[in-house]
């Protein structure tokens, strides 16, 4: 068995960590990551007085970013993001297909 990391329990750990991180940057300003159900609401009833707080938003996601990618040079994010949107197109394209493994169909 190989020792190296399995890239999903990579992405998956990833995603969870910049979540975190997220949420402790907006936690002093009262703001939690809402659930999905309230997200569909909570944009459908953005205020002119949420921009502030949606700016305080932008800025923590742009500040965990920054952090995450700390060490890397421009052009290993930029080809870290062509890798993953490769990545992501390849799953998106094979999630229209049935999931059949032909090899271990029996019959």
């Amino acid at each position: 068995m190989s020792s190296s990391p399995n890239i999903s329990f990579m992405l998956h750990d990833v995603a969870r960590l910049l979540r975190q991180r997220f949420e402790q940057r907006s936690l002093p300003s009262g703001l939690r990551r809402p659930q999905p159900a309230d997200r569909r609401a909570w944009l459908l009833y953005l205020t002119p007085q949420a921009h502030p707080l949606l700016e305080i938003m932008r800025g923590n996601g742009r500040k965990t970013r920054d952090g995450a990618f700390s060490g890397l040079s421009p052009e290993t994010q930029q080809h870290l993001l062509q890798t993953l949107s490769l990545i992501k197109t390849n799953l998106l394209a094979a999630c229209i297909q049935p999931a059949v493994d032909r090899e271990k169909v029996h019959g």
